[in-house]
């Protein structure tokens, strides 16, 4: 394993979060892009706010610098423990902070990091 790695184990899989590569952007659009297509929640409200945010952004995203057996979008709902996610939305920031703007941090200390 490299810098440009982190192992981790996600609902009893075993996955590799990558640090972005010109393919993962570029799969990463894609995906976005189709995301943008479908949006499966409709309506208002926090939660539909939220569940297309994650489909619309964040799953793409996660999608596109992992590798091994990837969790799809509904497991990440229905099988995948919330601790899970976190471990590895957390690996995904700190290998590609770009894709993964924390909100806690100020607008220096993202200047600090490109």
């Amino acid at each position: 394993m490299t810098d440009n790695e982190k192992q981790i184990k996600i609902g009893g899989r075993k996955l590799t979060v990558h640090r972005q590569t010109f393919g993962m952007q570029l799969k990463r659009f894609t995906m976005m892009e189709n995301a943008d297509k479908d949006i499966p929640f409709p309506g208002e409200g926090l939660e539909a706010l939220v569940r297309n945010g994650f489909h619309r952004i964040t799953y793409p995203s996660l999608a596109a610098c992992t590798s091994g057996v990837v969790p799809t979008e509904p497991d990440c709902y229905d099988v995948i423990a919330n601790t899970d996610l976190e471990v590895w939305v957390a690996a995904a920031r700190e290998l590609n902070p770009l894709w993964f703007p924390n909100a806690d941090e100020t607008n220096e200390e993202k200047e600090k990091k490109s």
